[in-house]
């Protein structure tokens, strides 16, 4: 379980290191004074969403720091791409079409659905309104 006053500590911490109000920490984040000020007072606990926002106005503080203590509060975040290890070959190679011989191409075959020899005939047709009254027509034979 998380110690939620060693989280608001760290906050506060934060906050001091850089010289801001309550306010201007707010406004830094993208919060309302009200949320920040019910946290350091202890009446709200951070929400994860909270955090995030701390974690990406201030680059230097590391998310593993802020929410648990256990690394160190200024970690460099990595702002590289998720794939830049990846070594891509022939970026610049053009696809082509697969082009299949005319002999293996085939028309597709139309099919019914129901067969006319199996079709049956409407037995009755019940129209239902929202009344409750209805009417039935069965067909003539």
């Amino acid at each position: 379980m998380l110690n939620t006053m060693a989280i608001v500590e760290r906050i506060e911490e934060i906050r001091s290191n850089h010289q801001l109000s309550a306010a201007a920490f707010a406004s830094k984040i993208g919060v309302q004074r009200s949320a920040m000020s019910h946290i350091l007072s202890g009446r709200n606990k951070p929400s994860l969403e909270f955090l995030i926002k701390v974690y990406e106005a201030f680059d230097e503080v590391a998310l593993e720091w802020l929410i648990v203590g256990t690394s160190t509060p200024t970690d460099p975040k990595n702002k590289g791409y998720l794939f830049d290890s990846i070594h891509v070959e022939n970026e610049h190679q053009q696809t082509r079409p697969i082009a299949y011989p005319k002999s293996e191409r085939m028309k597709p075959q139309k099919q019914s659905l129901i067969s006319a020899e199996e079709s049956a005939s409407p037995k009755e047709i019940i129209y239902l309104y929202g009344d409750g009254s209805f009417e039935r027509f069965t067909p003539k034979k």
